[in-house]
């Protein structure tokens, strides 16, 4: 009988550990990105606008998302590039502890998605680093913070 409950405690404790795998860290780190530059955005673009409102400042709220030249453009690169730094932490939690594909994969997998985005105007190469390389660069801190914050705790 203690055999019995010996087993019973092992699988259950066995599966509240979620054992590391590189699959896992990039599946879930790409959909928590793909997640975050969507939903973002749209809490900052609501937040503005019910400032816009209440403060009597109609330039936030006549804005087009895709101007590039307002200042907006900027705050939604901002909430993009720290939706990808907490995806990048998800991912490097997940993954394995040595994994460079992941990382790497994701990087790709971020420059592949923004490809098919609608292209910013006016585009200029501060305007082309901004809105490309923010997501790519946001993985990688997010990554390389979970890590370095991990190897510290050790």
């Amino acid at each position: 009988m203690s055999n019995v409950r010996h087993r019973m405690s092992e699988s259950h404790s066995s599966s509240i550990f979620i054992k590391r795998s590189a699959w896992l860290g990039l599946i879930v780190g790409w959909l928590a990105q793909l997640g975050l530059k969507t939903i973002l955005p749209v809490v900052v673009l609501v937040g503005l606008r019910f400032f816009s409102v209440e403060g009597e400042n109609n330039s936030l709220w006549l804005e087009n998302p895709n101007d590039s030249t307002h200042p907006v453009w900027y705050a939604l690169q901002a909430s993009v590039f720290l939706g990808s730094v907490a995806a990048g932490w998800l991912a490097a939690a997940l993954s394995p502890r040595k994994s460079v594909i992941v990382p790497v994969t994701l990087v790709f997998l971020s420059l592949v998605v923004t490809a098919f985005e609608q292209f910013p105007r006016p585009m200029s190469t501060t305007v082309t680093l901004v809105w490309a390389a923010g997501p790519c660069v946001g993985l990688l801190v997010g990554w390389l913070l979970q890590k370095l914050l991990a190897r510290s705790d050790a």
